[in-house]
């Protein structure tokens, strides 16, 4: 009677031993992935950290007191920093302090995309802010902006929806330019306000030819004299 006992016992240490065992492996796989989580949201946070920087060299004039006209030049002379990634993340910053401030806390709040994803979503956020956005293509907007707030859109799907039976509206593209080049002369001390005024005139002069287009009239035939 004593003998099966024994097995038993000896059985049931080598079972005790295996589940100590499969309990510290999923401790050790939970603590790898804590730190992991950690790491990457510090890389995300980074992009955020550097915009804040540009942007302090760009309010603060920080590149003339180095002796360059504008932040353009010392991003180029000073960081090796192209004039399209000084602004991707120069403008991301400025929108993510608009939209998303819980991001550049001191203890972020909520999910914070990478790069490239933040620059999708704020490319929807200026969609949804056009006015003659239409009911369907509001709807598949405000659900990849939902995708993009969690990380689970993907380039692929926002690139073929912005394909798929889409024509580049030339108009839009350029009022928004135009814009953004305003918004930028306006920064540079000395900008005579003749050139403001002369941009004020085309911004308004291309919103209006815009919604002369969104209405269905006929536009007026810039090539021929009245």
């Amino acid at each position: 009677m004593k003998k099966p006992q024994r097995k038993s016992i000896k059985k049931s240490s080598k079972t005790n031993v295996k589940k100590s065992d499969r309990q510290m492996a999923v401790q050790q796989a939970l603590q790898l992935t804590w730190e992991l989580k950690g790491r990457l949201k510090s890389i995300q946070m980074y992009y955020l950290r550097i915009g804040a920087m540009l942007v302090r060299v760009r309010d603060e004039r920080i590149f003339a007191t180095l002796g360059h006209a504008n932040i353009e030049e010392y991003a180029e002379k000073r960081l090796q920093l192209g004039r399209s990634s000084l602004y991707q993340y120069v403008n991301i910053y400025d929108w993510a302090k608009a939209s998303h401030p819980g991001w550049l806390e001191a203890h972020p709040k909520g999910f914070i995309p990478e790069l490239t994803d933040a620059g999708s979503l704020m490319w929807i956020d200026e969609q949804l802010k056009q006015a003659n956005l239409g009911p369907d293509d509001r709807v598949q907007l405000e659900a990849m902006r939902k995708k993009a707030l969690a990380g689970d859109l993907r380039q692929r799907e926002l690139t073929e929806w912005r394909k798929k039976g889409k024509k580049v509206d030339t108009l839009r593209s350029y009022l928004s330019k135009f814009r953004s080049f305003r918004i930028r002369c306006a920064r540079i001390t000395g900008m005579p306000p003749e050139v403001l005024n002369s941009l004020d005139d085309a911004i308004e002069i291309l919103k209006n030819h815009q919604q002369v287009a969104q209405s269905g009239l006929d536009l007026p035939d810039q090539g021929k004299k009245a």
